[in-house]
């Protein structure tokens, strides 16, 4: 998460917390006769109680309204919470001074670049998944062979795989995001 949205959830989660508290804390002392009428009056209100058929029909339908409401924020809270950056099935790319605008399908572009990526040397495998589609971003996983230099790799994919990716789509800038790990060995069998 960011740490925009974190501060948001703290505070925003603080100030829930506080108004819970005060609201169970004055619930007590009303209870106790401490505040609001020195125990003369209930703590629930007449109407409240709901003594006719009338008001329990609108006190319910204004509980179900509340509880919809609560689930909706709790789901919208819950999925503000997800990683923004999901796989999207196709790009579209804004028309240059050669082209117009062109509708790309994002798993041709991701397999021609890991297919490109995936013919480095060291390189024992690569996949790749649009993730963004504009700005283009691009997470790119890397297995490489044992003793492989990273650094190699690296300037590898900047000089080739980038670079006939950004010609191809005439764009200035992608965000690649490359993620290197070993290849596993080989299971090894014993005769």
């Amino acid at each position: 998460m960011r740490r925009s949205t974190d501060r948001r959830n703290r505070v925003l989660l603080t100030l829930v917390g506080l108004l819970l508290t005060g609201l169970g804390a004055y619930g007590l002392l009303r209870g106790a006769g401490q505040v609001g009428g020195a125990g003369r009056d209930p703590v629930v209100s007449r109407w409240l109680r709901a003594e006719s058929r009338e008001q329990q029909v609108l006190l319910l339908g204004l509980l179900a309204a509340a509880a919809v409401l609560l689930i909706w924020l709790g789901l919208a809270w819950l999925l503000a919470q997800l990683p923004r950056d999901r796989a999207v099935s196709h790009v579209a790319l804004e028309p240059t001074a050669r082209t117009t605008r062109i509708d790309l399908g994002a798993k041709a572009l991701s397999t021609a670049l890991a297919d490109d990526v995936h013919r480095l040397d060291g390189v024992t495998d690569a996949s790749a998944r649009v993730v963004r589609e504009h700005p283009l971003a691009i997470e790119l996983d890397v297995s490489l062979e044992e003793g492989t230099d990273l650094t190699a790799v690296n300037r590898a994919i900047a000089e080739r795989p980038r670079r006939h990716l950004l010609e191809a789509l005439e764009q200035a800038e992608v965000d690649l995001r490359v993620r290197f790990h070993l290849a596993r060995p080989a299971a090894r069998r014993v005769a």
